[in-house]
């Protein structure tokens, strides 16, 4: 094997921030398609990655977020998409490159890509005979790992070593599979991988995500058998297992399961699967906003998170706040016709007639099928499980929103301070409108609408504030505020 690293290390650009690594799959000869090498080198790259200890978004996180973003995955992407793509799922940095075939060798040629600064770093180029392309793809994971602000762990030995240990056959027939078009191709190719090397991890979990996609959730679990408990991969197996048995509905199992990863590591993933798994368990009070409700405090910029808090409160009653999510999810993609079925149902419950009609006729315009469904029905399946713990779709503008939010709330709370009422209404306001599900600026507004006698504007602000966070601080304001205003019986409610 020959490596030219010509000052790799010295000559990259250092990451303009956090997030994992994304690989695009490399282009073949001279920029044509990727091909099987590329498809098998943007799978296994990123799992020799994580066997270095560096976090990286794996190749069925990717493939989602494309599609997701409306881009196909079996098209050739471009730069710019693949940037998009790194900040839907987080990343700061990409791998990109492109692979050839020269005097019986397979040279792969691989940089950094900075998403932020849009800097790319000098090229890492490998070379090996094609039996030895798994140690190359895991050696120069070694390298990217290098350049970046995650020193890998192990040694490179190892991890080369690791990487040789699936045979040419295992990874074409890999690499083939991932390429085809066709969802039972796909399948076939992975399965006649895994056949070819069953202690493979890698193709185990490539082969369980296809199965979990497809909703073959007991051949998910049987694939998933092939993760050892001690691997690298062990927690990725075992949250895509969670989503398996929430598809099998195996709530109860699912719920522990997904409590057992929050309480090793807590992330916005594992506490929105479980609160899904509990909020299908059964309807009620059963804790599942709360958990969805932290989620989302963990991960504010989430696409998909909000309208599955808004739909669990939907199912445990509670329409006004319902309503108050749902608004927002219709708001990021007003195409949604099932943000806007599930609206309708929440401003139906709350009484707001008129706004329910206007989204129902939307939700029927966007998508007829749903006509049966006027009358609210919670027992559809409406929420987004997820099925990798960093397949997290995230909204960038969102996440730029929050930041200003935030800024904006701290002048308006010094304006309060000052007795700027008017200042800091008109901040405080701004800032509600960037990120309105940020607790504090409703709670900071409730305090300036008091102090100039706006009594009913602070009632909702304060509940807004509830909506967004529970507190039992802002809960006892609220039951006060409706106390001193003759509203015993409401404030009784809002206390208990």
């Amino acid at each position: 094997m020959s490596l030219a690293l010509a000052l790799w290390a010295a000559l990259a650009p250092a990451a303009s921030g956090g997030g994992p690594v994304l690989v695009v799959p490399p282009s073949g000869p001279e920029g044509a398609a990727a091909g099987w090498l590329g498809a098998l080198v943007a799978d296994l790259l990123p799992r020799a990655l994580q066997r270095a200890g560096v976090p990286a978004v794996p190749d069925g996180d990717r493939r989602a977020a494309q599609e997701a973003l409306g881009v196909s995955a079996a098209a050739t992407t471009t730069r710019a998409t693949s940037i998009r793509v790194a900040e839907a799922l987080g990343s700061s940095r990409l791998v990109v490159g492109s692979w050839a075939e020269r005097a019986g060798e397979t040279v792969l040629s691989l940089q950094l890509l900075d998403a932020g600064r849009g800097t790319l770093s000098a090229p890492l180029v490998g070379s090996v005979p094609a039996a030895g392309l798994g140690g190359l793809v895991h050696s120069l994971a070694w390298d990217v790992a290098l350049a970046g602000p995650w020193p890998p762990t192990g040694t490179r030995e190892a991890l080369v070593k690791a990487g040789e240990a699936t045979p040419l056959e295992a990874l074409r027939a890999l690499g083939e599979g991932l390429a085809a078009r066709e969802t039972t191709a796909r399948i076939a190719g992975v399965r006649r991988a895994l056949a070819a090397a069953p202690g493979c991890e890698e193709t185990a979990l490539a082969l369980a995500r296809l199965l979990v996609d497809s909703s073959a959730f007991e051949e998910a679990l049987a694939a998933l058998g092939h993760v050892r408990p001690g691997s690298p991969f062990a927690r990725d197996g075992r949250f895509l297992e969670g989503a398996a048995l929430v598809g099998l509905r195996r709530y109860r199992e699912a719920d522990v399961l997904y409590a057992q990863l929050a309480q090793e590591q807590q992330t916005a993933a594992a506490l929105a699967n479980r609160g899904l798994a509990r909020l299908r368990a059964a309807a009620g009070a059963n804790g599942a906003s709360t958990l969805l409700r932290e989620a989302v405090e963990l991960e504010p910029a989430s696409v998909d998170l909000p309208f599955d808090l808004g739909y669990a409160l939907l199912v445990e009653g509670d329409a006004p706040a319902a309503a108050f999510w749902l608004k927002g999810a219709v708001r990021r993609d007003p195409a949604d016709a099932q943000s806007r079925l599930t609206l309708s149902w929440a401003l139906a419950a709350s009484g707001r007639t008129a706004e329910a009609e206007e989204q129902w006729r939307a939700a029927v315009a966007l998508a007829p099928a749903l006509e049966g469904l006027r009358t609210p029905d919670p027992t559809r399946r409406f929420e987004r499980v997820l099925v990798s713990e960093r397949g997290l779709l995230l909204d960038p503008e969102r996440r730029s929103d929050a930041e200003e939010a935030r800024t904006r709330a701290a002048h308006g709370e010094s304006l309060l301070e000052a007795s700027d009422l008017a200042g800091a209404v008109s901040e405080l306001a701004r800032a509600a409108l960037l990120d309105p599900y940020l607790a504090g600026p409703h709670r900071l507004l409730a305090r300036a609408h008091r102090a100039r006698s706006e009594d009913e504007k602070a009632v909702e602000e304060l509940r807004m504030a509830l909506w967004c966070r529970e507190d039992p601080v802002v809960r006892r304001e609220l039951a006060d505020l409706l106390r001193s205003l003759g509203r015993a019986e409401e404030a009784k409610r809002v206390a208990g």
